[in-house]
């Protein structure tokens, strides 16, 4: 994330530069010991993460923040602060976190991961509900799938995280009683293309990746409960109750490997 630092101690800046740099979500791209140095800076370039000292001398940090914010819409902020009442007050005004000094290099980098989640999940309109039953919410509202095949099949993308599917592979999952013959690839192919209109008709379609009967899903371009808990994340985690796709038989594998993941975690 493109990062710029702003507090009015000198020796607060080389802190944090040197906590930072084992920090590879972290590209630093200004520090300011000045408010309006900031401003001006992020009036001209690209900024995702402002981390800000609540008291600067030429302004309060907050007040930064908000103005940062109307610059860049979409920029999460992490405030430092000695007193933990600022804390509060930073936390009142959906800071993607805070930090009070001191602090160390452990409170820095789970600072950066909240911000950059936060920052994922602003940036995507799309999300895939594995838990439980499966489903595809585009802005905040599930796919009405007029095919079921189809949404199966998105389904097995998604489970294959980004991995490429063939037509063959397609078949022997959604098929499996039927011989692998013309009828049948015709009908596979049939199925893509449903589910290329559907995904279209929702503005969706950006989400999936065909190359000669190949498929896969971009995972960059939608968010994913599965995807979360196995990059670590805590509420994710806490969500997933042992059920995984309920409706397709195939995903029996995947919750096996679940229950033995969440086990050694």
């Amino acid at each position: 994330m493109k990062t710029i630092l702003v507090d009015d101690e000198v020796h607060a800046l080389e802190i944090f530069k040197y906590e930072a740099e084992n920090i590879c979500e972290i590209e630093i791209i200004g520090t300011f010991c000045s408010g309006r140095e900031a401003l001006e800076f992020a009036e001209h370039n690209e900024v995702e993460l402002a981390v800000l000292d609540i008291q600067i001398g030429d302004m309060d940090g907050i007040a930064l923040g908000n103005r940062l914010k109307k610059i860049h819409p979409n920029i999460m902020v992490i405030y430092i602060t000695a007193h933990e009442d600022y804390a509060m007050e930073a936390h009142k005004l959906h800071a993607a976190a805070y930090l009070t000094k001191p602090y160390s290099e452990g409170d820095l980098r789970y600072a950066v991961e909240s911000a950059r989640l936060l920052s994922k999940r602003r940036r995507k309109r799309i999300f895939a509900r594995t838990f439980g039953h499966f489903d595809l919410f585009v802005d905040g509202r599930p796919i009405m799938f007029k095919s079921s095949k189809a949404k199966e099949l998105l389904a097995l993308l998604i489970d294959r995280r980004g991995g490429t599917v063939t037509s063959e592979q397609i078949i022997s999952v959604l098929w499996e009683e039927r011989p692998n013959d013309e009828a049948t690839q015709s009908l596979c192919s049939k199925i893509g293309k449903t589910l290329q209109n559907e995904l279209k008709a929702h503005q969706a379609e950006q989400i999936l990746v065909t190359n000669r009967g190949i498929r896969r899903v971009d995972t960059e371009q939608f968010d994913c409960d599965l995807y979360d808990l196995l990059d670590g994340d805590r509420k994710a985690s806490e969500q997933f109750i042992g059920e995984y796709m309920l409706e397709y038989s195939w995903a029996e594998g995947r919750m096996a490997l679940l229950d033995k993941y969440i086990g050694l975690s």
